[in-house]
């Protein structure tokens, strides 16, 4: 699996992907931002929602608890707090020989969306 064909289907499912050097490649899927992290070919890929929501807009006891509460209830992803204030989504895979771009980069994604929505519906619901 090689850079080229990941980002190919990356601009299968969103259109506009933008190439940030010595970072990797932006692009939009519904409505958030997310980029494929330029690394080195070392077999693995990142892909990561580099800014969900700012940690300050949060009680700090709910917002860890829906960190943690996400980082255990969905597989793949890790939720971190960023030095800067920042919640960031990240999911790292190995890239095996038996796995194919069209399968794996949609499921990265999809986990990825999924995860950011499981987030926010747990600060949400927490709040009310």
């Amino acid at each position: 699996m090689r850079k080229e064909e990941i980002v190919n289907e990356i601009r299968k499912r969103c259109k506009k992907v933008k190439f940030l050097p010595s970072i990797g490649w932006h692009f939009v899927y519904n409505e958030r931002h997310y980029i494929c992290i330029n690394g080195k070919d070392n077999g693995m890929i990142r892909f990561s929602v580099p800014h969900l929501i700012k940690a300050d807009d949060y009680d700090v006891e709910l917002l860890s608890e829906a960190i943690n509460d996400t980082n255990r209830g969905v597989k793949y992803v890790k939720v971190v707090k960023l030095n800067n204030g920042s919640i960031s989504l990240n999911y790292d895979h190995k890239i095996t020989t038996d796995e194919t771009v069209d399968i794996i980069v949609p499921h990265i994604i999809n986990t990825l969306d999924f995860a950011a929505t499981y987030l926010q519906n747990k600060l949400n619901s927490s709040e009310n």
